[in-house]
């Protein structure tokens, strides 16, 4: 437990850290992002006033209506565009002056194109069209310098925003480097923790068996030796009695002590994967950042630093969730209904198509029963053992999986899965289902080790069995019963 608080408190210190020079960054790039956001409105006012003169001028040269309603449009666009600026600058007097300025400047030249289309349809002589034109554009070149000189003091104010935000994200870096070192660093030491509170609480379970054992042994001599003094018989009854009620009692204690541990241990173990799911998700986030903001600016030694802290990160977060899954799993309350297997292998198939995809596979599914079971615990179990098979034949051209299901002698739905992918020796059979267990590499075949103890564990809780057989590089099956309940 202190260590485990030792890496949370660094863990809360180093997110303290990252939020307020996140707050700091997101501030930095949302300035940033406005000032582009005013150039870009810029460039549409002169686009917009643009559009005006070109309607005006169609009409002027063609007389057609249609160019009347471009104008109109553009006028609108021109009004809102500019609405637009003054808001996105409400915050910079310069701007807010140069808007001022700019305003009457539309005003006079939107009135001069009413005035040309207006001569145009009551008959203008030519001459007084060029004198309003001559006019139009010299307002023109008024608002092009104000709009210059608008454009150039917000590019001034873009490139201050653009050195503080390259100044903050520097220390984003610096913060996420220094957090993914000492997280990893961290959190390996709370799994060793984990692993040894594991190994204490099989020390006690060794012992409650040996105690058992001893007790067992006791009794059987006492009742000997009683069975053999005729004289003390009354005697050597009442001391069986009290020696099985002691070997009652205290097996009760040694049960109740050890579902304690168990209990303590599920405990620990979700609170160590809850508590640093935040703290991994800023890390990993911050280090995507890094990867892609500053990718060309990094040594490559350094994008390697920064790959191996990603993929440390990630792999510790899929620990971190399937060990709070897991956990999860043995505390939640079972909510049998019936389910409809096949329907439920086809949801399955859907949410592993991605892993599939590019790939060619032959599936071969029997018919599937219908069963009385949690539904959202079956479809876990269905989807580690399908995401396995789809996983281990990777290497496989063509891939083969195969679902069956029949009706056992003992009133049981055995269900199988097989592949013909990478296998397993049979020898290594039963560390399949345990937390953590692997037969293969890491570089081989991803994985954190918990799928299959997790299927063990919901199949347990129905009732059921589970079993694996294999050959290497010839394939394995998996199996699980579950109780015909509904027939029952």
């Amino acid at each position: 437990m202190g260590g485990f608080a030792l890496a949370l408190a660094l863990l809360l210190g180093i997110e303290a850290l990252l939020y307020n020079s996140t707050a700091k960054q997101a501030e930095t790039a949302r300035l940033v992002a406005r000032t582009h956001e005013v150039l870009a409105g810029i460039q549409e006012l002169i686009l917009r006033l643009t559009d005006a003169e070109t309607a005006r001028r169609g009409f002027i040269m063609t007389g057609q209506n249609r160019y009347l309603t471009h104008y109109s449009n553009a006028v609108e666009r021109v009004s809102r565009v500019f609405r637009h600026l003054r808001t996105l600058t409400r915050d910079d007097p310069r701007q807010q002056l140069a808007c001022a300025a700019l305003d009457p400047l539309i005003r006079d030249r939107f009135e001069v194109y009413d005035q040309s289309i207006r001569g145009q349809v009551n008959g203008a002589n030519p001459e007084r069209q060029v004198t309003l034109t001559e006019e139009g554009q010299k307002i023109m070149e008024e608002i092009r310098t104000l709009i210059g000189q608008m454009e150039k003091a917000e590019k001034d104010v873009r490139s201050s925003r653009q050195a503080a935000a390259e100044a903050n994200f520097l220390e984003t870096r610096r913060f996420a480097l220094v957090g993914s070192a000492a997280s990893v660093t961290m959190l390996g030491l709370v799994f060793f923790l984990l692993i040894r509170e594991n190994a204490r609480r099989q020390r006690a379970e060794v012992a409650l068996q040996k105690a058992n054992e001893e007790l067992e042994r006791r009794v059987s001599q006492r009742t000997a030796e009683v069975t053999e003094a005729l004289a003390g018989y009354q005697r050597a009854e009442e001391e069986i009695k009290k020696l099985n009620e002691e070997l009652e009692q205290r097996v009760v204690e040694r049960t109740a002590q050890l579902e304690a541990a168990n209990k303590e241990l599920e405990a620990f173990s979700y609170s160590v994967s809850h508590d640093l799911r935040a703290p991994l998700r800023h890390v990993a986030g911050f280090v995507e950042m890094l990867r892609q903001d500053a990718s060309n600016g990094l040594s490559a030694k350094s994008r390697q630093y920064v790959g191996v802290i990603a993929d440390s990160a990630n792999q510790m977060g899929r620990l971190i969730d399937n060990l709070l899954a897991f956990s999860r799993m043995g505390r939640a309350e079972l909510r049998k209904t019936k389910v409809n297997v096949e329907g439920l292998l086809q949801e399955v198939l859907q949410e592993t198509r991605r892993d599939s995809q590019g790939r060619v596979i032959e599936w071969e599914i029997g018919p599937l029963p219908t069963v009385l079971g949690d539904r959202s615990m079956l479809k876990q179990a269905w989807l580690n053992l399908i995401s396995n098979a789809v996983k281990y034949t990777r290497a496989r051209e063509p891939a083969r999986i195969e679902v069956h299901c029949q009706k056992s002698r003992d009133h049981e739905w055995q269900f199988s899965v097989r592949d013909n992918g990478a296998g397993f020796d049979m020898k290594f059979a039963e560390k399949l289902f345990g937390v953590f267990q692997r037969l293969h590499r890491a570089d081989e075949f991803e994985g954190t080790g918990i799928g299959l103890a997790n299927v063990r564990r919901i199949v347990h809780r129905h009732g059921g069995r589970t079993w694996a057989e294999g050959k290497v590089n010839e394939g394995a099956s998996f199996y699980f019963t579950l109780p015909d309940s509904i027939t029952d």
